[in-house]
């Protein structure tokens, strides 16, 4: 196993000259990378950064960005990405917690009162103190040594910090073979640098020779994705599912000179993916699963041909060093076809989390069969005969609805195929009097909006009475958080017997009223 810097040393000795940084201020070549972030690593040890302490790096879409977290590593301690957009509650919580004294960020920067205390460097400018102090005598690098801190939304409310080891991330870009790899490929930037897409945008392509694009603008739709991608030639790009499935609808083409895309997130739409492999033969899509703590992606399935798609669409297969299991409630492994929780073990496994050895002990248990350390995802699925990984939902977002036990993620399964039917998500909802309901959100195509009734017969031959939903809402688009999640809590509440259709809820009540076009 190899650290980081070892890692991407071989690419600077291998292609010097190739670029891996494009953005709009230039490029950087490899060796101009390595020179920068020497020089920042050293400004770093000579202002005394421990080995293995946390600092902080405001998270700025620019290649200086990816400068600063090679010089943190290169100096022995792990990066922090803070996002200068979060609240400054949020910041303040992630600042106390992580115990950061350094701030690494441009003078261009404007920094949120919730970091007030930190100390700021910037990379462009010679600090005018601490220069006369002896330098701090570099520790070796491990590969067991931490390489980021990454904030992750809490079950209290409060954001808990992942802590992933250099051999996670050199784990990962060795057994990843879906984003660009090699020289000759370039990686458009889409991803939150405080999300860790990044991750893959970033290790994923230096440590494999490739380089990173950054577009002007943020990529928000299909016709800035065709821009960002001409003007920097790139041949892959990362997209959340969410934004994935957006830009198919506005215009799939955009995606006709890239390689490979890769998604993931949230449940992809089968529908979606054929509608892009369509529009741009040659394309691959990547459709990968992995949670925050077992290092961005475990589980990839690389489809090529509109004509063999299943849907559901399962995970796919484990990475190379990745091991599933599938496990019941005590932890015990259970045979292929049957559900239960998704034990994720192998070399991307994390640490732990920062300050939360209670919920660390919870969630990182020993693996059947060797001990080592194995992560519950808290994710259902099914292990097939072959390896295959399907996904049936997330364990904490099941719920009792009039005593049935009920998996939205199969009811958004079931609704995603139906004609006309954009993008959907489904909830629980509380109902006068006092019960519970399950709402479907819809979002309907424009062009063919599909009726109610044709909606509640094609879930009425996949899904039992108990689950058929018993309120639509329409929609113009799903929420989507500041990583291209759907944000289930921006949700509206539905009005009840007055929205888009009411009371379809057949499993109690024959539905009699005529309901409307959505």
């Amino acid at each position: 196993m190899v650290t980081i810097d070892e890692a991407f040393r071989h690419w600077v000795a291998r292609t010097p000259d190739a670029v891996a940084l494009h953005g709009d201020d230039g490029r950087l070549t490899y060796r101009e990378l390595d020179a920068a972030a020497t020089r920042l690593a050293g400004r770093l040890r000579h202002l005394g950064i421990r080995h293995q302490e946390l600092v902080g790096v405001a998270a700025v879409p620019s290649p200086q960005f990816v400068v600063n977290i090679l010089a943190v590593v290169r100096a022995g301690a792990a990066y922090v990405p803070f996002d200068l957009a979060y609240p400054d509650d949020r910041l303040a919580h992630m600042r106390r917690d992580s115990g950061i004294r350094v701030l690494i960020a441009g003078a261009g920067d404007a920094l949120p009162a919730g970091l007030a205390g930190c100390r700021v460097i910037d990379p462009d400018r010679p600090d005018d103190d601490g220069t006369d102090r002896a330098p701090q005598r570099p520790v070796p690098a491990a590969p067991d040594d931490l390489a980021y801190a990454m904030y992750t939304s809490g079950s209290t409310g409060l954001p808990k910090a992942v802590l992933v080891e250099q051999r996670n991330v050199t784990a990962f870009c060795r057994a990843q073979d879906f984003a660009a790899r090699g020289p000759g490929r370039t990686m458009l930037r889409s991803s939150s640098f405080s999300f860790d897409a990044s991750v893959l945008e970033i290790w994923g392509v230096l440590l494999n020779g490739a380089c990173l694009a950054f577009p002007s603008d943020h990529v928000l739709g299909a016709a800035d994705l065709a821009d960002a991608v001409k003007a920097t030639s790139a041949t892959g790009l990362w997209l959340s599912a969410g934004l994935f499935h957006q830009i198919v609808d506005e215009d799939p083409t955009a995606l006709a000179p890239l390689h490979t895309v890769v998604t993931g997130g949230d449940v992809v739409s089968p529908a979606r993916v054929r509608c892009a492999l369509t529009a741009n033969p040659g394309l691959t899509v990547a459709h990968v699963y992995g949670p925050t703590e077992t290092t961005v992606i475990v589980c990839r399935q690389l489809l090529s041909d509109p004509e063999q798609l299943e849907s559901p669409l399962p995970l796919g297969t484990p990475l190379p060093g990745v091991r599933f299991h599938i496990v019941d409630a005590a932890g015990r492994p259970l045979p292929p076809g049957e559900t239960g929780e998704i034990l994720i073990a192998g070399d991307t496994v994390s640490r732990g989390y920062h300050n939360r050895p209670e919920l660390t002990a919870r969630r990182y248990v020993p693996e059947p069969g060797t001990g080592r350390r194995a992560y519950r995802s808290g994710d259902l699925g099914r292990l097939r005969a072959d390896g295959t990984v399907e996904f049936a939902g997330r364990a904490d977002q099941q719920v009792k609805v009039r005593g049935y036990r009920i998996e939205p993620g199969e009811i958004e399964a079931a609704l995603g195929e139906v004609p006309g039917v954009r993008a959907c998500l489904v909830a629980a909802r509380p109902a006068p009097p006092g019960d519970k309901r399950i709402v479907a959100y819809v979002v309907p195509d424009p062009r063919t909006p599909p009726t109610a009734p044709a909606i509640h017969r094609s879930l009425a031959r996949r899904l039992p009475r108990h689950m058929l939903p018993a309120e639509y809402v329409a929609l113009d688009a799903l929420p989507i958080d500041a990583n291209g999640k759907e944000d289930r809590r921006r949700l509206p509440e539905p009005q009840w017997g007055r929205g888009i259709l009411a009371a379809l809820d057949t499993a109690t009540t024959p539905h009699t009223a005529t309901p409307e076009r959505i």
